[in-house]
């Protein structure tokens, strides 16, 4: 079965570039930003970098000439760092007692599991499978989280996982949009209203939404291609692996909540499961983290269809950043601004999947 354009659009994010896997992000560190993103043809890029944990103005660049077109307020897609705002709801759960990492998935979904087989095609184009209580029964919660449940970044066909759950780092869209479903249980309401009252309303994230929706449309910038031209992915579902539309002056104020909330950092970093020891890459309770001069450091990079995006900060001084582009030329620009907010030998900028 061919599949749609939306399926390869969304394969053609989640899936590691060619060129990522033989290029070293970090050798653009040394190039002015501005400059940077004119060569790569960065039209739209959002950038806030936080000192001591506190978030400074935010900062627009772009590398285009019609610049001048972006809202006043641009709004992006932040792709994957969806993760952390869900985990970072997820571990206040954990905290007030209602949710528990070590228990299996089955406790909160007795019943099963209807898994969407192409959650970004909308409900016309919708094909569900059961996965059943004595799967679900393999999976603790908490590997969800980490990216150990076994199951993949994103499936057209039944859900299953791959190997033992917990013993080993496999990036999973599947597993995040479970945990959506986890979670909606235990709160007792759709993730979306969850969301917004739990994590968007109380942290001022005014612009912060979880799915395209009507009052922020006019303020979305469109992304671009790596070839230049542009791509239109509007994701109108909740979807906890991806779908978080938000400015980068939103995004640094959850990241201040992280560093502020010693209990919630500490089960961040608590019990992380390697991914790539050379590079002193982990993945802990909704972050990656990198052990660096400075750090450890958590980390998350983005990569939707015509958007890329990059948010690290250091767990121990509280500086970091977090960008925002609208390209999928845009994930160099975060080695120049690690090294003006974290500099060090960031392992992260020699991953295979940043691209």
């Amino acid at each position: 079965m061919p599949l749609s354009r939306r399926e390869l659009l969304l394969a053609g994010a989640s899936a590691p570039f060619l060129t990522a896997c033989a290029t070293d992000l970090s050798q653009y560190s040394g190039e002015p930003l501005p400059t940077l993103a004119a060569r790569l043809g960065v039209c739209a890029a959002s950038h806030v970098a936080l000192n001591a944990g506190r978030p400074g103005a935010p900062v627009w660049e772009s590398g285009c000439a019609s610049a001048s077109r972006w809202p006043s307020d641009p709004v992006f897609q932040a792709a994957s760092l969806t993760k952390p705002v869900i985990a970072f709801a997820a571990l206040k759960l954990v905290r007030e007692g209602r949710l528990d990492l070590r228990a299996p998935v089955s406790r909160y979904l007795p019943e099963g599991y209807a898994h969407r087989q192409k959650p970004f095609n909308g409900p016309a184009d919708n094909p569900i499978d059961r996965v059943p209580a004595s799967t679900l029964a393999r999976i603790p919660v908490g590997t969800l989280l980490n990216h150990s449940s076994g199951l993949p970044n994103w499936t057209r066909g039944a859900l299953l996982p791959g190997f033992e759950p917990g013993t080993r780092w496999q990036y999973s869209g599947e597993g995040y949009v479970l945990l959506q479903a986890v979670l909606s249980v235990v709160a007792g309401q759709d993730i979306e209203t969850f969301m917004s009252t739990t994590v968007f309303e109380p942290l001022g994230m005014r612009s912060t939404r979880l799915r395209l929706t009507d009052d922020i449309r006019e303020r979305v910038v469109d992304g671009s291609s790596s070839l230049g031209g542009g791509v239109r992915f509007d994701i109108t579902e909740p979807n906890a692996a991806a779908s978080l539309y938000t400015t980068a002056e939103d995004y640094a104020k959850l990241m201040t909540a992280w560093l502020t909330d010693a209990p919630l950092l500490s089960l961040a970093l608590a019990h992380p499961i390697p991914v790539d020891p050379a590079l002193g890459l982990a993945w802990g309770q909704g972050w990656g983290i990198e052990t660096a001069a400075g750090g450890p450091y958590l980390w998350q990079w983005g990569n939707n269809p015509g958007f890329r995006a990059f948010a690290m900060v250091s767990a121990a001084s509280g500086n970091g950043f977090v960008l925002l582009t609208n390209s999928e030329r845009g994930m160099p620009l975060a080695a120049p601004l690690a090294r003006a907010t974290v500099p060090a030998e960031h392992g992260v900028f020699r991953f295979h999947m940043l691209g």
